[in-house]
Formats: structure tokens, sequence, C-alpha cells
């Protein structure tokens, strides 16, 4: 599996190396994590459920949808989200956000990878279509406050990607122009909404193949 890279790269000036991205911003389920799909399977195993009913629900439902979309922008509350679709399923609503969020592993290659470039004097930051923060908060033992310039969660802006607001916003916060800017993602749609803002993008599907090409991206 590979990656997609789109614009970006290292110019040359008398063949001195320029760096011509100054920011890094990544998706946090999926980059900085394991798969969110593949959580909600383990969970409906768990549950004794069908293993797609969960994302079934939140991608293929209408209502379903929709309660991911307010959760995501912070117009329903965790619990009311996660009583809402436990109805659905047919389970109780004992701490659902937890359960999933449970099943994520770092994804240490990428993690590394910001770490290097914040040290190397490269602007990062997380932006994330949250699951919410409260009773729960699925960012607490990531310490991403400490390890990034700038985090942009969608709860907390009442924007959720692809919405282009939330990607101004976050660039702004970053103080960067779009051209000077990487955005890493695993949802296609979030891909080219930042692509078609200037921003140079990495569709990402492999941890390893994502690290070697924002290395090379960011000369780093």
């Amino acid at each position: 599996m590979t990656g997609s890279v789109h614009s970006g790269g290292v110019g040359a000036t008398d063949g001195i190396s320029v760096r011509r991205h100054r920011a890094l911003l990544l998706d946090f389920c999926g980059v900085l994590t394991t798969d969110l799909f593949a959580a909600y399977g383990r969970f409906c195993e768990e549950r004794g459920l069908p293993r797609s009913a969960l994302q079934d629900l939140l991608t293929q439902d209408a209502e379903g949808h929709a309660l991911l979309v307010d959760l995501e922008r912070g117009l329903l509350g965790q619990r009311a989200f996660e009583r809402a679709v436990a109805a659905r399923l047919g389970i109780d609503d004992s701490p659902l956000v937890e359960r999933i969020m449970g099943h994520l592993r770092p994804e240490k290659a990428l993690l590394h990878l910001a770490d290097e470039a914040r040290r190397s004097g490269i602007r990062t930051g997380v932006l994330s279509n949250s699951l919410g923060t409260a009773p729960y908060n699925p960012y607490a033992l990531w310490r991403l406050r400490d390890r990034f310039d700038v985090i942009v969660l969608s709860g907390e802006t009442r924007l959720r990607k692809p919405d282009p607001a939330i990607f101004a916003l976050a660039l702004n916060r970053l103080d960067v122009p779009p051209g000077t800017c990487v955005f890493v993602d695993d949802m296609a749609h979030n891909v080219e909404t930042a692509r078609s803002l200037g921003i140079t993008t990495v569709h990402h599907t492999d941890s390893v193949v994502t690290a070697a090409e924002l290395r090379d991206l960011l000369a780093l």
C-alpha cells in the first residue's frame, strides 16, 4: 500500500537545498493512530454484533450519520451520542466512545516523524474530527498539547473536516500560508479539500510509506 502526494517538495538554489514547507498538519484517528474503522469492527465483535454494524450506522444510515456529524461539530454531547447509537444497535450505552478508542494504537513512525519535524523548526499541528472530549477525553493520554504546536478539534470549533473553514483556522493558528503546509489524512474527501486550498497533501495508507514521503517533503 502506498500513499499519494500532491504538490510540494524541496527546491534548490545554486545547489543549496531550500525547505519549502514550514508546517505539518496531521489527522489524529487513522494517521497518528491505527485505523478507526478497524476499531469500530473490533468493538462490534466484542459486543456480538456484525463487524460492520457501527461503521454502517455512522456512514450509511442517514440518522446515524447525522448523530456523528453533530457530535463532531460539538452540537451533541458524547453521552447523548452514545445513548442514541446504543439504542440503534440494541446494546447498552456504557462508555461506547472509550471502548472504541481503546482499540486504537499509536502509529509510532508518524509520531516520531512529527517530533523530529518540530525539533527541526517545522510548525506541527493536529486537525481532528473529534468524538467529543467529555466525559471521556480520547486525547488525554497522548500528550498532544505537549508534542504539537497547534491542536484543532472539531468539537471545540463547531467546524469539521472537510469544511474549508476548519483548514483555514488551522493554517491561521499555525501562522503559515497554504502553500507552505503539508496535510496528512486517511480520508480522501478531506485530502481533496485541503488540496483545493493550495495545501500540499499526503493521502495516508501506510505509516512507514507516509513517514518516508513526509521526510522527503519536509527535507528532514
